[in-house]
């Protein structure tokens, strides 16, 4: 029998939670991963992450982990794209060019004004240079709670990898991700020989999934409801063999169901 996965799992609690049913492991030799006890629901999980994004982030663990002998005078919160070259080298090459615009007295960084002066050859274009190179898109001085009273305290940047993405809303979202899962045929193959009545597919999203997918459900967002990001408002395009999409990030925890007729909300999962 195939190893039971943590996400898998955890998936399962939910749906059986949410559902109000119990469902068994039942893939033995490539099936439908859960079958509820009478037989009527079938469950398969699946995630949608990005290779690309994924090896960045590794690089850009090991480039924190090797750390820069670059003292700052503070912290901060440094936005730069996760699916550029060259992470593994990130801090290295960063933490200097965040010390130098220090010392030059910013407190800000945005690579559009940024760019703008570098074109215009301004003042602060040899500061700003590197960080562009590097990929920083935004970074901004946070200063410590604690300030001087706490001597042993390290200033350190806090890197926050991600792109801005060009979708307009939920919506735009969810048409994306449905391309993505329309490319696996395997999800409504396994749903469809389950036999059950109901076949709910579960997806998994997490940082390293597109940007352009994820961002409804990556953090909190109540404040994009008004803007079209709260749930979506057309019906997903599934394969016949799915009754039932759930969509569910795993950090956030935040997610929708699709249930065949309408979309709910998901929350404190």
């Amino acid at each position: 029998m195939n190893q039971e996965r943590p996400n898998e799992a955890i998936a399962k609690q939910i749906v059986e939670r949410v559902m109000g049913i119990q469902l068994e492991h039942a893939d033995t030799i490539g099936g439908v991963d859960y079958i509820s006890i009478d037989g009527t629901v079938a469950l398969e999980v699946t995630a949608v992450t990005d290779g690309e994004k994924q090896g960045a982030r590794a690089a850009l663990a090991r480039s924190e982990a090797k750390g820069s002998p670059t003292r700052l005078q503070g912290c901060w919160l440094v936005f730069a794209s996760d699916t550029q070259a060259r992470m593994k080298t990130f801090v290295q090459r960063v933490q200097p060019a965040i010390a130098a615009l220090e010392f030059a007295g910013e407190t800000y960084f945005d690579d559009q004004h940024a760019m703008v002066q570098v074109i215009e050859k301004g003042d602060l274009s040899h500061v700003y240079l590197p960080l562009l190179r590097a990929g920083v898109e935004r970074a901004t001085h946070g200063p410590h709670p604690d300030g001087p009273a706490d001597p042993d305290h390290v200033h350190r940047m806090w890197v926050s990898p991600g792109s801005g993405g060009s979708v307009s809303g939920s919506d735009e979202s969810l048409g994306r991700l449905m391309k993505v899962l329309n490319e696996k045929s395997d999800n409504p193959t396994k749903l469809r020989e389950s036999g059950a009545e109901q076949c709910h597919l579960f997806v998994w999203l997490n940082d390293d999934t597109s940007y352009n997918i994820v961002r409804p459900l990556s953090r909190e967002a109540t404040t994009w409801a008004d803007g079209g990001w709260g749930l979506p408002t057309t019906e997903p395009q599934l394969d016949p063999a799915i009754s039932h999409l759930w969509v569910v990030h795993e950090r956030s925890r935040l997610g929708w169901l699709w249930d065949g007729d309408r979309w709910q909300e998901l929350r404190d999962l």
